[in-house]
């Protein structure tokens, strides 16, 4: 598939991963000049037509989705037996790697804020009444900057009804995180991707699936029978708020689950910003409130009244008793108990260490080192490096009670911006564009040949850039084409006219001879634009120089029986104008037969030359000589 072309657009650069269902290539698309992501379908799903048919159905109602945390589907076709999605390139890893490469739990904010993600994404596909079927780590993507992306949409919603099995790696894969809904076979809908989300939060504070087995009928009748061990028996540092959200998440009624993903988010939300405020009803044990019946009550009371009489009088001298204790305990109370009972609340409490600076990671371990616990409770640009703790409350040095939180606001990195094109673009629109990018601009004026006046002719950093906000962007305008003055060059030597147009910025163009008898030898004696008129520079100023009569008269005296003929001859490169004489060297004598100046734009050069039998032709340039040849007449 490497260098092949789909859809007259896609060009396949690399394989860059499979599933049971597909394989995945880094493509780039010519038509938009951008990286993308393409999967092709395996060819025994092909072969399907009702997956087939289910397939172009699903993925094009996924690919209406639009939000920042789901891979968006850019475009479906086939050509041939090959069916294909186009979709976002995320340059990142699969959750499953990062779990991997933790060799264990992932840190509780980082889980924390995965899954807060994830519920987006997930919120935003159920209001669209699409079901994912299949959320496990494999199909979340973390990019390089902690954004979460979740793909397969469309093909996990198709594959839900086809005939087709996957390998057995890929259904254990699956399975771990199979709904008790789908292990049955039973109605599917939008808890069953809260359930299969719970799984993977339990992975992720865990380090391990919740259920497991050789096979994945073994792994989804455990989904069905057994109870989830709770994540703090296996990581006791998952505060028991966090077991009760994963609990909640994966239970096996869905009636006691959460009912949407708005909810496990907003629980999720509360538990960040303030866990003591999250309550969590267990809605499927015996202490909520019910209704009994009267016959229950009556029945209770009767069985019990008799023993109750039996009791009363002895209650009563042992009710004073306790009391008088009491009141003599209370009495005996010295300040050596005070003392104790205030030393044993002050061992209670621990000072708050300093977290400024500290990554989110080693800020979270040094508080738990000290039996307290951390909540972020916002996030903010900053220069810090991204999850660096920016404050903190309470305070460092503060005195808490052990298990307190502390609040934090983590850095999110320098915030950045994408450099917009402004090229051709007035130069007051170009700096509105520029400032809405949250950049800033700098203009730069020069005289441009192509733009008009005040429109952008070049900019630096280019567009497409990404760079931090607030950068300075250098905008190029145009002043329009640079005029200059011509000067007077008439009854210059050629040699001198050249050098004072080429001063003010101007070139000399064609240079032509007129024979003259008041002028000396090739000066100028007249030019093609008067002095003083206003043009634009770099352009050309033709001229007309003197050539003695004394040429002239060499030229017309020659004999009567020589020949004429003309000979092309081929100028050097060089700047400016040059003299060009031919000379005819015959019988010993040297004839100057032409003159003229030119410039190497003019090459080549006809030039009419007369002699008798065998001869030498020299031409010299500027008064050297630059070749010579042999004619025959």
């Amino acid at each position: 598939m490497i260098g092949r072309m789909l859809g007259n657009r896609y060009e396949i650069l690399e394989k860059i991963g499979e599933g049971g269902m597909a394989k995945v290539y880094k493509a780039k698309c010519h038509l938009l000049n951008r990286i993308v992501a393409i999967k092709i379908l395996r060819s025994e799903f092909v072969a399907d037509e009702e997956f087939v048919r289910r397939f172009k159905r699903e993925s094009q109602a996924a690919a209406s989705l639009s939000h920042p945390n789901i891979v968006s589907i850019y475009d479906v076709g086939q050509e041939g037996d090959i069916y294909y999605i186009v979709m976002e390139y995320v340059n990142g890893k699969t959750l499953k790697q990062l779990i991997r490469e933790a060799n264990g739990p992932l840190p509780i904010p980082k889980a924390l804020d995965i899954t807060r993600q994830v519920c987006g994404a997930l919120e935003h596909a159920h209001k669209n009444h699409i079901v994912h079927r299949d959320i496990k780590p494999q199909n979340i993507l973390v990019t390089d900057d902690n954004i979460v992306k979740v793909t397969d949409f469309g093909i996990a919603r198709a594959a839900n009804g086809s005939t087709i099995t996957y390998g057995g790696g890929d259904v254990l894969g699956t399975a771990y995180y199979f709904s008790p809904e789908q292990a049955k076979g039973s109605m599917i809908d939008e808890k069953t991707d809260i359930y299969s989300l719970g799984i993977v939060m339990y992975e992720m504070l865990t380090g391990k699936v919740p259920f497991e087995g050789e096979s994945p009928i073994s792994v989804a009748l455990k989904h069905i029978q057994e109870n989830i061990v709770p994540p703090s028996k296996i990581n006791p540092k998952v505060p028991y708020k966090l077991d009760k959200i994963v609990l909640k998440a994966t239970e096996k009624d869905i009636n006691f689950r959460y009912k949407s993903a708005t909810e496990l988010l907003n629980d999720i939300e509360t538990y960040i910003n303030n866990p003591d405020k999250l309550i969590i009803t267990d809605e499927n044990d015996n202490n909520v409130t019910r209704v009994m019946k009267s016959e229950e009550i009556n029945e209770k009371l009767s069985g019990t009244k008799t023993l109750e009489n039996k009791k009363k009088s002895g209650k009563i001298f042992r009710n004073i008793g306790i009391a008088l204790l009491i009141l003599a305990l209370m009495a005996s109370l010295s300040y050596g108990t005070m003392y104790f009972l205030n030393n044993m609340a002050i061992a209670d409490e621990v000072t708050v260490p300093n977290i400024k600076g500290q990554t989110l990671d080693k800020a979270t371990s040094i508080l738990e080192s000290n039996n307290l616990k951390l909540n972020i409770t916002d996030s903010q640009y900053s220069d810090a490096p991204i999850n660096t703790i920016l404050s903190q409350n309470p305070p460092a040095g503060e005195k808490v009670k052990k298990g307190s939180t502390v609040n934090v606001v983590v850095s999110k990195g320098k915030q950045t911006s994408v450099v917009p094109n402004v090229i051709g673009s007035e130069y007051r629109d170009a700096q509105l564009k520029i400032k809405n990018s949250g950049l800033n601009a700098n203009l730069i004026w020069d005289y441009n040949d192509n733009y008009p006046n005040g429109y952008v002719y070049d900019q630096n950093p280019r567009q497409g850039v990404q760079v931090e906000n607030n950068t300075v962007v250098d905008i190029y305008v145009s002043k329009g084409p640079e005029m200059v003055t011509v000067p007077n060059v008439v009854n210059m030597s050629l040699d001198d006219a050249t050098k004072a147009l080429e001063n003010v910025g101007l070139k000399v163009g064609n240079v032509t001879s007129q024979p003259s008898d008041s002028v000396p030898d090739n000066f100028v004696i007249d030019q093609s634009i008067p002095q003083g008129t206003s043009i634009q520079k770099g352009k050309s100023v033709d001229l007309i120089v003197s050539q003695s009569t004394q040429q002239q008269q060499q030229q017309s005296q020659l004999p009567s029986d020589y020949k004429t003929k003309e000979i092309s001859i081929d100028l050097p490169s060089q700047e400016g104008p040059m003299k060009v004489d031919v000379y005819v060297i015959q019988d010993g004598n040297k004839t100057l037969q032409y003159s003229n100046t030119f410039t190497s734009a003019d090459s080549p050069i006809t030039v009419p030359v007369s002699g008798k039998g065998n001869v030498i032709i020299e031409v010299d340039i500027n008064g050297s000589i630059y070749k010579t040849m042999g004619a025959k007449f």
